[in-house]
């Protein structure tokens, strides 16, 4: 997280809260972090033709936070086999 999600200020890494605003963002970054797991299991589980299980991961990236690569990722999952867009 670069930027606080409230007022936009630049995130120092250590930080517990914002410099500008106060917000806390611990629990937010732990978020982040839990949702790059998550996107790195599924990429795991596609290079391991787990398509099922690849797919369940992505899907739990899209609930922790919106990921443009996650939602990619599953769109080429459920499109049929053989196809090339």
């Amino acid at each position: 997280m670069d930027r606080c999600p409230n007022c936009r200020a630049r995130a120092d890494d250590q930080a517990q809260h914002c410099r500008r605003c106060g917000m806390e963002l611990a629990l937010l970054r732990c978020t982040d972090q839990a949702a790059d797991r998550r996107l790195q299991e599924g990429v795991r589980q596609m290079a391991a033709g787990d398509r099922g299980a690849a797919e369940e991961a992505l899907q739990q990236v899209l609930t922790l936070r919106a990921d443009p690569l996650a939602r990619h990722l599953i769109g080429f999952l459920r499109a049929p086999a053989g196809s090339s867009d």
